[in-house]
């Protein structure tokens, strides 16, 4: 059992399925504090009590099913995954809905934002359940971003997303029915070889 607060019927979906053409390497494996970012990710994920616990694979699947421990987390793999994050998107709620049909909210994380911890998402769920809005994501870089909550009203419009566009679609274009937390790393991200070097530097 979790110490943490969750709101009811919350589900983490966790966004893996990217080729990480950029950075030459799959991003979800490269290592920072002795760990893979996607092993951080579900590691900070795993304390809390989630209705549900979704990750989306899609290229380079078999490998990082070998190096990762998933632990609670169910993987699918995302066949679509050239299409871009809309297509993971859709099948992490259409595969959290097959597990828990009454799910009210879905979390949703990527792989390479190293300093996401439980605490803030603990702080974003806090936040999601005190103010009630239909979406609660992490404001930085003068905009609202992933981690992101969303309440059922936006699971059918999440399954329409098409290409390479996210979550933020939905967040520019519901601004009254969006709260957000403060996560001024959350900037960090690594697409490209000079990222991961960024981020290493940070380290030390």
């Amino acid at each position: 059992m979790s110490e943490y607060n969750l709101p009811e019927n919350v589900g983490a979906v966790i966004l893996a399925g990217g080729s990480s053409s950029r950075l030459g390497q799959p991003k979800q494996l490269i290592k920072y504090r002795n760990k893979p970012l996607l092993q951080n990710i579900i590691d900070h994920i795993q304390v809390l009590s989630f209705t549900s616990k979704v990750l989306i694979l899609g290229a380079h699947a078999e490998e990082i099913k070998k190096k990762i421990n998933t632990g609670e987390f169910k993987v699918f793999i995302n066949e679509e995954w050239e299409e871009g994050i809309a297509s993971s998107i859709r099948k992490g709620v259409r595969y959290s809905l097959k597990i828990t049909p009454d799910l009210e909210h879905i979390l949703f994380l990527l792989s390479d934002q190293p300093f996401v911890t439980s605490e803030l998402i603990q702080k974003l769920l806090d936040t999601h359940k005190k103010q009630g809005k239909t979406i609660t994501g992490c404001r930085y870089d003068n905009t609202v971003g992933v981690p992101v909550i969303f309440n059922k009203n936006m699971f059918q419009e999440l399954c329409h997303l098409k290409g390479d566009r996210g979550a933020k679609v939905l967040i520019k274009k519901y601004p009254d029915k969006v709260a957000a937390v403060s996560f001024d790393l959350g900037s960090v991200d690594i697409d490209e070889p000079e990222d991961y070097s960024k981020l290493l530097k940070l380290n030390n």
